[in-house]
């Protein structure tokens, strides 16, 4: 072996390490919103509005769900981004739903972080991720984009699903409801 081989080869093999080891602690959780590519229409969500609504004492104000897995390491992200986002939500009545919330009320959502928003009336306006970017709070502003048709008296009625970026399944509740009934 030529004496300039093994320096190279440790090169290669720390560049090798260190690329893996940015991939695993950055890039793991990149995938699409939806990444099985199951139709999604919203009607799971209805359950939990109705539930909600209980709770809300009647007021007719714009509803929004934030879908959050404290585990999921792209909470983190969404974290920051929903601080962003208060200005333009403040008016609204908020909630916070986790997969165990979430599997209580028999409503699954395809990933996380993920928004539901419904308007004064009831109905589901935007169901999807926040944004379009990478990490939640880059990119385009879904969130911002439904706000403002909403203030011009507008519903989109928007379901999402083409999102790209640091997502977590929500399924696997699904799959812990499985071993048990097994």
């Amino acid at each position: 072996m030529p004496r300039t081989l093994g320096p190279w080869l440790i090169c290669l093999a720390w560049f090798a390490t260190v690329c893996g080891g940015f991939w695993w602690f950055e890039y793991r959780h990149w995938q699409s919103f939806n990444p099985i590519g199951v139709t999604f229409n919203g009607q799971h969500l209805s359950v939990l509005y109705q539930h909600l609504q209980q709770r809300m004492d009647g007021q007719n104000q714009i509803t929004v769900v934030h879908f959050a897995n404290q585990k999921c390491a792209c909470n983190r992200y969404s974290k920051q981004h929903r601080k962003a986002l208060q200005p333009i939500l403040r008016r609204s009545q908020q909630h916070l739903v986790s997969p165990e919330m979430a599997k209580r009320m028999g409503v699954s959502v395809p990933a996380s972080p993920a928004v539901a928003i419904w308007d004064k009336t009831g109905k589901l306006a935007y169901f999807g991720p926040y944004s379009s970017g990478m990490v939640c709070g880059q990119g385009e502003d879904f969130v911002g984009r439904v706000f403002k048709r909403l203030a011009n008296n507008q519903n989109p009625e928007w379901i999402n699903m083409l999102g790209l970026g640091c997502y977590c399944p929500w399924q696997f509740t699904e799959k812990y409801e499985d071993k048990q009934h097994a």
